[in-house]
């Protein structure tokens, strides 16, 4: 008995000590599992646990996949220092993650890539063999994690989306069927509805919108954003449609938009979420909510909330609103002047 537990004990160690050698390919990728999955678990913990199981299952197999090709990089560039091509393609792939996670969109970001680039010159004229190493494995790691959050983040947008997509198996129609008149005014046959764009605003149709602007429990009618390319820079409204059959009701919408800002708090956009009051003008709100918040992308104090209406139709649009607060104002201005113009059941007329 004492020889056999002397024998498992050897090769434990043995196995432990080969497992446990220092810079191993093998030892590294199970090291950037074990910091990544309680990560990927946080970041996720909002959503139902088959959501988390196949995001960390996606961000993992693609992180592990980035660093294994790394680490054969960097070795590679550890025997074979100052090779163009390695340097070429570790060039590419780390502008492309910049790019990728909107670095270069800010002026920063493209003065950080300059200097980068500039250094890395210098070093490449001075044949400074180490810190072009060290360079050439920093700039793989940030590659490497900024790949993977965007896959995150994006398998995120897809399961957000699904998640509420699916909640009432909608029959959806074709809603980008839009009529414009010369002076700004929209009309959709299919819903009955129509409103006036206020000045500084643009329209986006559902076709032109991305997943994560259409993520919400109805379906996607359109967008008002006060920006002709950024869709979520406020304020904006997305009007949502729920067909009649439904039934939908102004307790599912109180559910559906809190379920909706849990998500954007999970996610750290926002925080500081504190409800409040106002009572709305237009008597053909069926009722609405709004919450003050923080806003950690856009570093300030907001408002979001909903306004459920009823269509001829007797469909329900709800109208997801986020601006910033206007002191002693219900709403700001351009979100006042299109819940006045909103008009049901005749068209808008033409100049």
């Amino acid at each position: 008995m004492l020889q056999i537990l002397t024998k498992i004990k050897n090769h434990a160690s043995g196995f432990f000590a080969k497992f446990l050698a220092p810079k191993t390919p093998r030892n590294l990728l199970i090291l950037y599992s074990i910091i990544a999955i309680p990560f990927f678990i946080y970041h996720e913990s909002h959503l139902p646990w088959h959501y988390i199981l196949a995001l960390c299952l996606v961000s993992l197999v693609v992180g592990l996949f980035l660093t294994y090709v790394s680490l054969y990089i960097i070795q590679r560039y550890w025997v074979e220092t100052f090779h163009p091509f390695i340097e070429l393609g570790v060039v590419i792939l780390f502008i492309f993650a910049l790019w990728l996670a909107e670095v270069l969109v800010f002026e920063a970001g493209t003065v950080f890539l300059f200097i980068l680039v500039a250094i890395a010159f210098l070093i490449r004229v001075l044949h400074l063999a180490e810190y072009a190493r060290l360079l050439l494995a920093a700039c793989l790691i940030a590659s490497n994690a900024l790949i993977a959050f965007k896959a995150l983040q994006g398998a995120e947008v897809l399961s957000a989306y699904l998640l509420f997509k699916n909640k009432y198996q909608i029959e959806e129609k074709d809603l980008n069927d839009w009529a414009v008149t010369n002076n700004n005014q929209y009309w959709n046959e299919e819903l009955q509805f129509g409103f006036t764009l206020p000045e500084g605003f643009y329209f986006f149709k559902p076709e032109n919108l991305t997943m994560e602007n259409k993520t919400g429990a109805g379906q996607i009618a359109g967008l008002l954003a006060f920006s002709d390319h950024d869709a979520e820079r406020y304020p904006f409204v997305r009007i949502f449609y729920f067909p009649d059959y439904l039934g939908f009701q102004e307790n599912q919408a109180v559910a559906e938009f809190s379920e909706f800002l849990k998500i954007q708090v999970s996610k750290g956009d926002i925080e500081d979420i504190q409800e409040i009051q106002q009572k709305e003008l237009e008597p053909f709100i069926l009722t609405s909510k709004f919450w003050t918040f923080y806003d950690l992308l856009r570093p300030r104090y907001a408002k979001t909330g909903f306004i459920l209406v009823d269509t001829p139709n007797h469909d329900k649009l709800l109208l997801h609103i986020t601006e910033n607060l206007e002191k002693g104002e219900i709403h700001e201005q351009g979100i006042r002047e299109f819940l006045s113009s909103i008009r049901f059941g005749n068209r808008l007329q033409s100049n």
